[in-house]
């Protein structure tokens, strides 16, 4: 008879470790009810350095691409913009013709200064100025990137202010 009370005492406590209770439960999502509540006011105060650096590797990417074009179709190319977009262009016949659709930046991400003036390539992958060429882009909260253009070629991005 002793080895039966033990098995069923066994038995027993095997049924109440195997869940949650109620009461754990709710500390559970309280607790990750306090976090995200302490979480969210950060993260939507990083959302515009997010859409910032996001066009600037756009942007910085559509010129990569760009010079590529260039040297492969041995023609000059360049970026146009105008406001919050801008599009590819190609020159043949004396002067450039769209090649495609225009491009948007992301939303909240403005071009400033002379940043509007076209920037572009040599059918060699050169730029098509003589001296470095500058895009500004900022955000709403008055932050910037330059994707700047040597007159090599060369394409980077620096942190600017607005």
């Amino acid at each position: 008879m002793a080895r039966a009370k033990t098995w069923m005492r066994r038995a027993a406590s095997a049924e109440r470790a195997g869940g949650f209770t109620l009461t754990e439960i709710l500390v559970a999502l309280a607790i990750i009810a306090i976090l995200a509540a302490i979480a969210i006011p950060n993260w939507s105060t990083l959302l515009p350095k997010y859409a910032l650096n996001s066009a600037a590797r756009q942007v910085q990417s559509e010129l990569h691409r760009l010079k590529s074009r260039a040297v492969a179709e041995n023609a000059n190319f360049r970026l146009a913009f105008s406001g919050t977009s801008y599009s590819i262009e190609k020159y043949s016949g004396g002067s450039y013709t769209a090649t495609g659709d225009s491009k948007t930046l992301p939303e909240g991400i403005t071009l400033a200064g002379t940043s509007d003036t076209p920037v572009g390539f040599t059918s060699r992958g050169t730029s098509i100025d003589s001296s470095e060429k500058t895009v500004k882009l900022c955000n709403v909260k008055n932050s910037g990137k330059n994707i700047a253009i040597s007159d090599t070629g060369r394409i980077r991005i620096d942190d600017a202010s607005c």
